[in-house]
């Protein structure tokens, strides 16, 4: 019975280790001093204490250090989410109101001169009271540009440099082909307002490349597609290393502190690289995709505000050539006003209220932007000169605005967007000289 209890207890209960008294695990003596005295206690790592610090053995953290770490840290923020998670509608909107203003301006304050121009009159007779609103329509051209520093940044970010390029090509291209062709050709037929091009000249427009070649535009807007072409060349230069905000941030900065040099030099290879006359608008539309993408930031609006300065101080300029060329005074007042005004817009539509807009319609309004603009300036003025006689004058503008618009839908839908789609793909995989990758951000 015993040993069944035994056996019992054996196998429920386990097997005890033999009791072994606990002695405290003792640290190594120190080494003696060479006169055999026992060294002194060392003193409590305190910087081992602190969080954060460099582990024991490695030299402490300096102040430089820290302040190196978070400078960087602060100077690559991390990219916020878009509010609205979609396209910017109210800037497309934004594109056609600024596109609207060149034409008004062309038609209604310019009139391509004033007894011999399209109305065969003076604009301030033809147009008494309006041409006062229309001389500020100038002022598109400077949104545009603002437009165009926003989107050139967007669609360069994160791309190879063969992937800009072919977008932007593939942009500005076809419709602008069809505008040279067209535009030659009504001037031929017609010439009543506007001399055509010689052949040469028209070859030379296609490449977009006229002006430094110092060939005439065969339409007085194409001068702006040499600034474009511009902004282009500098920002690849950021592209080529890596866009990083900082980097694109320092782009912008360096940018307008060397067109004020550039303006004030006269100097003709300073104006070809920076374009200072009109770096600003792009400087700005730069910063605000900054801001779109990494929030807002003191340095970034530092920055734009910095522009913002120099751009109004600018329009001094640019109104008074507007005054010599309609042959009245165009408020400077007035011209940093709507400026400003348009720009607010431009903020709004990207950071504000107007960016959750979401009509659909608004996005075939930015579409027809570039076609309107590329076609309406010879070719308006030739149809004003030719029914201006038998047709009141302000019927006749509506009429020729809407004609206008519905040709640049038109292009839009079936000229930019199939050729335009070829023409990119083409240039992303076909074999040409054109760097496939940019370097890495470090």
């Amino acid at each position: 019975m015993s040993s069944a209890n035994d056996r019992h207890a054996s196998s429920t209960v386990p097997d005890q280790a033999p009791f072994r008294p606990t002695v405290p695990e003792l640290a190594p003596s120190p080494p003696a001093t060479p006169d055999g005295a026992p060294p002194s206690p060392a003193a409590p790592d305190r910087v081992s204490s602190r969080p954060g610090a460099p582990p024991p053995g490695c030299p402490p953290d300096k102040p430089l250090a820290r302040l190196a770490r978070r400078l960087h840290s602060y100077l690559d923020p991390p990219e916020r989410a878009p509010s609205n998670g979609g396209r910017l509608r109210a800037v497309d909107g934004l594109r056609l109101v600024a596109a609207l203003m060149v034409v008004t301006y062309h038609f209604v304050a310019s009139g391509a001169g004033s007894t011999q121009g399209a109305w065969e009159t003076s604009t301030t007779k033809a147009f008494p009271a309006a041409h006062h609103l229309a001389q500020y329509g100038y002022l598109g051209v400077e949104i545009f540009f603002a437009v165009s520093g926003f989107a050139i940044c967007m669609s360069g970010w994160g791309r190879t440099m063969r992937q800009f390029t072919a977008s932007r090509i593939s942009r500005l291209y076809p419709a602008y082909w069809l505008g040279v062709l067209v535009t030659t050709i009504v001037l031929t037929l017609s010439p009543t307002v506007i001399q055509p091009k010689s052949h040469q000249a028209v070859l030379f427009n296609l490449t977009m490349f006229e002006r430094p070649l110092g060939v005439p535009e065969v339409s007085g807007v194409y001068w702006t597609l040499w600034s474009e072409m511009r902004f282009y060349l500098l920002f690849m230069v950021v592209l080529f290393f890596g866009a990083t905000y900082l980097r694109v941030l320092l782009f912008c900065l360096a940018w307008t502190l060397l067109s004020i040099p550039a303006e004030l030099s006269d100097s003709a290879v300073w104006d070809m690289v920076f374009e200072p006359s009109y770096s600003q608008p792009f400087i700005m539309g730069v910063c605000l995709y900054l801001i779109h993408r990494f929030g807002s930031r003191p340095e970034t609006w530092a920055v734009f505000g910095f522009s913002w300065l120099v751009e109004a101080h600018e329009l001094a300029r640019r109104s008074s050539w507007t005054s010599d060329s309609l042959g009245w005074h165009v408020s400077w007042l007035g011209s940093v006003t709507v400026f400003t005004v348009l720009l607010t817009v431009l903020v709004l539509s990207v950071i504000g209220p107007l960016a959750r807009l979401d009509i659909p319609w608004l996005s075939t309004a930015g579409a027809m932007t570039y076609p309107l603009y590329v076609l309406h300036d010879e070719i308006g003025y030739t149809a004003i000169r030719a029914f201006h006689h038998d047709v009141p004058r302000w019927p006749l503008l509506i009429a020729l605005v809407a004609v206008l618009l519905a040709v640049s839908y038109a292009v839009a839908r079936w000229v930019e967007k199939p050729v335009g789609r070829w023409l990119r793909r083409f240039l992303e995989t076909a074999r040409l000289p054109l760097p496939a990758r940019a370097r890495n951000p470090m």
